[in-house]
């Protein structure tokens, strides 16, 4: 059975990011290879966070009789979310996803647009990676000055 994650706040998850985001930027150098630094985030970001934004596979029941344990409060959370995203327009739905992944995770925020509709999660994926790259940038001003 996986184990859970402690969630992170997005400070910490944008910490991670420009850490791996380094990481990648020399294993690229060291291949030879050219590519932006928002490419690189880009690749950084689906390298760390993609899984959280595949379809659900589902899976046939397990001969022992065990299924996964999703406790009940979180997934009445996640419903409420996904309840909640589909009475508003695309532009709105985005923008909650978005303020969920700052408050409460990336992963929350994809497990939400993931109850709601497939094309939610990726548009969710694609502004998320923009999203945190501009956050990126900005931290490093901050860490200037």
């Amino acid at each position: 059975m996986a184990e859970a994650q402690p969630e992170k706040s997005a400070q910490e998850e944008i910490a991670d990011l420009e850490r791996l985001l380094e990481a990648k930027k020399q294993s690229l150098a060291a291949e030879g290879k050219a590519a932006t630094e928002r490419e690189a985030f880009r690749e950084t970001f689906r390298e760390t966070y993609g899984e959280h934004f595949q379809p659900k596979v589902i899976l046939p029941q397990p001969v022992s009789g065990e299924l996964p344990h999703v406790p009940p409060a979180a997934q009445d959370e996640l419903n409420q979310h996904a309840q909640a995203l589909k009475a508003q327009e695309r532009e709105e739905q985005l923008e909650a996803l978005i303020a969920l992944a700052f408050s409460k995770g990336i992963r929350q925020a994809a497990d939400v647009a993931r109850q709601a509709t497939p094309w939610l999660m990726d548009e969710l994926h694609d502004r998320l990676q923009d999203r945190y790259y501009d956050q990126l940038i900005q931290s490093r001003k901050l860490r200037a000055m």
